[in-house]
Formats: C-alpha cells, sequence, structure tokens
C-alpha cells in the first residue's frame, strides 16, 4: 500500500502547524473532527436500534462538519 509512519499520533501533532496556518482554520478543523465523529455515531446507532431521528441528526451533524471542514480550508493560502 505505502509506507506507513511508526508513530502516527506524532506525525499528525508535527505536521498540523503546516497544514493549518490559520488560527481559524485550526479551531474549524478542532469543531468538525469530534462533530462528524458525533454524527457518525448517532448514524451507526439510529440503524441498529431503528430511529430515524438518529440517523436525521447524525447525516445533519456529518454534512456540518464537512462543510465546516470546506470552509476551513478555504481560508488557507
Amino acid at each position: 500500500m505505502g509506507k506507513r509512519h511508526p508513530n502516527i499520533p506524532a506525525w499528525q501533532w508535527r505536521t498540523t502547524p503546516e497544514s493549518h496556518r490559520n488560527s481559524a482554520n485550526l479551531v474549524l478543523q478542532l469543531i468538525a473532527g469530534p462533530l462528524f465523529i458525533v454524527g457518525f455515531l448517532l448514524i451507526t446507532s439510529g440503524v441498529f436500534a431503528p430511529s430515524a431521528v438518529n440517523v436525521a441528526i447524525g447525516v445533519v451533524a456529518a454534512c456540518a462538519a464537512l462543510s465546516l471542514q470546506r470552509r476551513g480550508h478555504s481560508l488557507e493560502a
């Protein structure tokens, strides 16, 4: 597949400042990450314990997270 990094968290912390120079982008990324995870978990729980409300809220949360990430990346030079 490709060369894997032996310590992914250390690599991520080392490369984040280079790819997120705009502080607003970094803040949006910090909000969007957990929001996407919560959305995914809501979708999953809504599928396995049939709940249209959980699925709907999860889809909205995941879409909002992706929108925030897109907006943040558009702020970069």
